[in-house]
């Protein structure tokens, strides 16, 4: 999986909200494993609620900066492990507790029924799994300028290029949970509001601006877009940013889940 640096930059802002949603599930005493944990900072977050976490992700610059914040952070409890979450290097039944956040979205089926496989694996029979992924069709945008409407469907010929519906993989994680052998016993969903203040907004557009420049060669090489529509959507995010009143809620949809 592409590692988003979009996504790192969320986390690193907003790790103790982003696992709000799964902490009354969570007790301490539990071992609970991060799969996708970025830059460590959701993983710090569960790791005063538990007894251990641990963090993998397959970015070897994501677990240094993890590692990094472990180190800083004093932790006795807390660690990183480099490693491919469709083939995690711990044995049947290692963990109490799952964690996902903004990772399952962005794998396509195959890649998807295989890392939903390892994470059933290393979870103890009884163990709790929390999923937290992206809806588009939940979004809450204003104004809705042209460019940034373009931006936004720019991000879905990326995301949806081999999977239509990855974009609403939100809504569909209790569905999808279940049919990989995991029992949906709460959901849930919340926003991430990028829009609070003059910072929160500047903050934004730096994001979308990053994404997009960083994603823009790759959707122009594979037809997906075109230079000119790349410089419109930036316009847009620059024209957002300018905008006193301007709102941008991202939607997250929750899920936790038991294996039985």
């Amino acid at each position: 999986m592409r590692h988003d640096s979009s996504i790192t930059a969320f986390q690193q802002k907003r790790g103790g909200e982003a696992a709000a949603f799964f902490a009354p599930f969570l007790a301490p005493g539990m071992r609970l494993l991060d799969i996708g944990c970025g830059p460590g900072t959701i993983t710090a977050a569960l790791a005063e609620i538990v007894g251990t976490a641990m963090g993998v992700d397959i970015e070897p610059n994501a677990i240094a900066a993890a590692r990094q914040l472990a180190a800083q952070s004093g932790a006795t409890n807390l660690s990183f492990v480099e490693a491919d979450m469709t083939a995690l290097p711990f044995e049947d039944a290692a963990f109490d507790a799952v964690f996902f956040h903004a990772v399952l979205y962005h794998q396509g089926p195959a890649a998807l029924t295989r890392t939903l496989a390892e994470a059933r694996r290393v979870l103890k029979p009884g163990g709790m799994l929390g999923t937290r992924d992206a809806d588009v069709g939940g979004n809450v945008l204003y104004p809705e300028l042209d460019g940034v409407r373009l931006a936004l469907e720019l991000w879905q010929r990326w995301y949806e290029h081999d999977d239509p519906d990855a974009l609403r993989f939100g809504r569909r994680q209790s569905a999808i949970l279940r049919a990989h052998g995991f029992t949906p016993i709460w959901g849930g969903a919340s926003y991430v509001n990028h829009s609070a203040d003059s910072v929160s907004r500047a903050e934004a557009v730096s994001d979308a601006r990053r994404s997009l420049l960083g994603l823009g060669p790759q959707l122009v090489s594979k037809s997906l877009a075109t230079a000119d529509e790349i410089e419109t959507a930036l316009a847009g995010w620059d024209a957002w940013g300018c905008n006193p009143d301007a709102v941008y809620f991202r939607c997250r949809c929750e899920c936790v889940a038991r294996r039985p």
